[in-house]
């Protein structure tokens, strides 16, 4: 139920938006910076380095911080290899096979969303210029 009204929210909010689905893709190129919470598992830090070309986005992904609570472990870190793709101002990517699937929205040098763990962790990024 949590994720249905998380994935609910997260249209609601692309909808919302002026260009979330309109005009080029946002630039998400670059080294990435900043924080994630989730309630019952934990928070920490998070990096991401992206490449992208036109839509399409590969990077790495790095996850530290406290894995907490009833449904932390080692096999609900996300990091590694990601692939994705920018639509207006959504940033979506997927782990395949391993935990972490993300929607963000981008906002000129600033990122914010969900990642999907075993709980959703709020995700803030920023550029590194």
């Amino acid at each position: 139920m949590r994720r249905i009204s998380a994935a609910l929210l997260l249209l609601a909010v692309a909808g919302c938006s002026t260009g979330a689905s309109s005009g080029p893709p946002a630039d998400v190129r670059g080294f990435w910076i900043g924080t994630w919470a989730a309630p019952n598992m934990g928070n920490g830090a998070v990096e991401m380095r992206l490449e992208q070309e036109g839509a399409e986005v590969t990077g790495q992904l790095v996850w530290r911080g406290s894995m907490e609570g009833p449904r932390a472990g080692a096999s609900l870190n996300p990091s590694g290899e990601i692939k994705g793709k920018v639509v207006g101002r959504t940033f979506t990517f997927d782990r395949g096979a391993a935990a972490g699937k993300g929607d963000l929205v981008v906002e000129g040098d600033e990122m914010h969303g969900t990642v999907i763990l075993a709980r959703d962790a709020l995700v803030r990024l920023r550029r590194q210029r």
